[in-house]
């Protein structure tokens, strides 16, 4: 919707998709993150290993490192709705992620969420935050599994030699 209405845009690398604001001081990416995501008293971590590009970006954030590593970053193309960015916006882009972590209890699904800005990286994790924006959790009633194959098991008769 932001890349439709608000003229935001994609910036690729890898497989690190985000999409940044107009004036391309921001930008905003997802990740997977544990159970503390979402609890302001808790510190999360990334769910998954990540890697360079994510490493860069949170560099980037601190202000760490020359400019030509974050512009090496972006300089793919990505699509017809892409950008590249010059050496100056790739030095003052700030990276957040939308982190989020689910958990289902019977047919009860929750989903807490976070806002938040990678500080520090470490062995391809998030180690530290800087400012985090805990969201207000969803929670679902009456979610379907998926692939359900009926109540009954399956036997398929296998014939041996």
């Amino acid at each position: 919707m932001h890349i439709e209405h608000k003229r935001w845009a994609r910036l690729v690398h890898g497989r690190l998709e985000l999409v940044c604001n107009e004036d391309r001081s921001m930008a905003m990416g997802v990740m997977v993150g544990d159970s503390a995501t979402g609890r302001a008293s808790l510190f999360p971590r990334n769910a998954r290993r990540r890697g360079a590009a994510t490493e860069q970006v949170t560099r980037a954030n601190e202000g760490e490192g020359a400019p030509h590593m974050q512009t090496a970053l972006f300089a793919a193309g990505a699509g017809p709705k892409g950008v590249s960015l010059s050496e100056e916006e790739a030095h003052a882009l700030k990276t957040w992620f939308l982190l989020s972590y689910r958990t289902q209890i019977g047919e009860t699904v929750r989903i807490d969420c976070e806002l938040s800005r990678p500080k520090r990286f470490a062995d391809g994790f998030v180690v530290e935050w800087g400012k985090r924006i805990p969201l207000p959790a969803l929670t679902m009633d009456g979610i379907e599994p998926l692939n359900d194959d009926g109540p009954g098991e399956i036997n398929i008769p296998v014939d041996f030699r």
